[in-house]
């Protein structure tokens, strides 16, 4: 008896001492998912699998202070966090930037993305090159510095706009997540098992540092293209100014050589003074050289002087000759200088920026969640799923013409239940339909996914 209790003892012992390693080893592995930014030590808050059409694309990790229990409470610029992905997939970087801008637009209000849309935009440029297995993207925000992105180590961008960063949160917190589950899993509400599934797999991808560093050369090229534009303007300036002064000055003296002085007749050059280019030349030869007729040198010295004085403004013997160089001289540089000036004018306004600022994906997101607000205002609990206990997710397939007709509709993920599947049939068809496609995208067609989730 007493034997037989020794031996209960040991396998008690034996049953705890496994227990408590189990917990350890989970405790280590979560103190592994840790993060330090400047001033602020991170903890790992929820870590899940963003998936597309059940294909895995990437496992998410969202990191906060000690403080923070909640996400709710890291909707606040004051609050440090950080979301980092890693790529599980090869992701092609268009379709990750149409990624954030149609999911920010569909999970935050237009009122509030839309100030901000030039820095929406700046940070989808920043994916230039398709994402390969093991890359990492962090999303750092640091009170008082702005939102900082890396990619692979590789600090990318700075962003000080206070609320861009809940932009972003909401993507995988708002109301229309990437998935349920995913949404589910950034909160931290998986089981212990399943979370820590997801933290091994993300510390087995190992990100290779500076692959994405050469992207960051660009930019600087665009900078220093935008100094020489100035200094084109005040180069055309200075030309203008000295081809005006030589233009006049050779004009006169081949006006002067090309009329020859005629010596036998000076009566005829009298009655032929009609032009004012023989009348100056005329008035030249008699000054040079005196004809020996005193009272005809006279009466052509004062006939010259009199057209000379008429035609000091009007006399333009180079018209011909320099056409081309006169042409130029004639456009002002003024104008240029205004035309350069009017667009700093008008970007002075936000709205402006925003209207020269338009992004297709933005407006494709906002579009697409009007769209689902509309279906799920119709959304009710079927009567029989609710007696046979019936729940499950659904995601179906939307196709709309530009008036925002139905074209084509189909059940892609189906609940389990067909009672379900059903209600959601019902709901796309008593939407419909829809708002028109707006202008702004210039489409025929438009295709959306619908999720729809039955919980009891």
């Amino acid at each position: 008896m007493l034997k037989h209790q020794f031996d209960l003892r040991k396998i008690v012992i034996f049953a705890i001492s496994i227990f408590c390693l189990s917990i350890t080893f989970v405790q280590q592995s979560k103190a592994e998912l840790s993060a330090n930014l400047p001033g602020n030590s991170l903890k790992l808050l929820g870590i899940g699998m963003h998936q597309e059409l059940r294909n895995d694309i990437y496992i998410g990790a969202l990191f906060a202070p000690e403080t923070v229990t909640d996400v709710e409470q890291l909707k606040n610029d004051t609050v440090a966090k950080r979301m980092s992905i890693r790529f599980v997939s090869k992701y092609s970087h268009r379709k990750m930037a149409r990624h954030w801008k149609e999911r920010l637009a569909m999970n935050n209000p237009r009122n509030r993305w839309q100030p901000l849309t030039r820095e929406i935009v700046g940070f989808s440029r920043i994916f230039k090159r398709s994402l390969e297995i093991g890359d990492e993207l962090n999303i750092d925000h640091v009170p008082g510095v702005g939102t900082q992105v890396y990619l692979n180590g590789t600090l990318f961008q700075t962003i000080n706009k206070e609320g861009f960063v809940d932009l972003l949160l909401n993507v995988w917190l708002g109301t229309n997540p990437p998935t349920k589950a995913f949404k589910k899993s950034i909160r931290g509400q998986d089981t212990q098992p399943v979370q820590q599934d997801f933290v091994t797999k993300y510390e087995a991808l190992q990100p290779i540092p500076g692959r994405f560093d050469q992207d960051l050369q660009p930019v600087t090229k665009v900078a220093a293209v935008e100094t020489p534009a100035k200094k084109t303007t005040v180069v055309k300036k200075t030309p203008a100014k000295k081809n005006t002064t030589p233009a006049k000055k050779p004009p006169a003296k081949k006006v002067a050589k090309t009329t020859p002085p005629p010596k036998k007749k000076p009566e005829q050059n009298q009655k032929k003074v009609s032009t004012p280019s023989k009348a100056v030349a005329n008035n030249k030869k008699t000054e040079t050289k005196p004809s020996s007729n005193a009272d005809p040198a006279k009466k052509l010295a004062t006939d010259a002087s009199k057209v000379a004085k008429l035609d000091k403004d009007n006399f333009k013997p180079d018209i011909k000759l320099d056409s081309a160089i006169a042409k130029e001289i004639a456009k002002p540089p003024v104008q240029k200088t205004a035309s350069l000036e009017k667009p700093s004018n008008t970007t002075t306004t936000t709205e402006d920026l925003e209207e020269e600022f338009f992004d297709a994906d933005l407006i494709s997101g906002s579009y697409t969640r009007d769209l689902l607000n509309s279906i799920r205002q119709f959304q009710q609990y079927p009567k029989k799923a609710l007696v046979n206990g019936d729940q499950g997710d659904v995601l179906a397939r939307v196709k709309i013409d530009s008036n925002g007709e139905i074209i084509d509709f189909s059940i892609v993920e189906r609940s389990g239940s067909r009672i379900l599947d059903k209600a959601v049939t019902r709901m796309v068809r008593k939407a419909a339909p829809f708002q028109a496609i707006p202008k702004e995208l210039k489409l025929q067609e438009f295709e959306f996914e619908v999720p729809i989730s039955f919980q009891l």
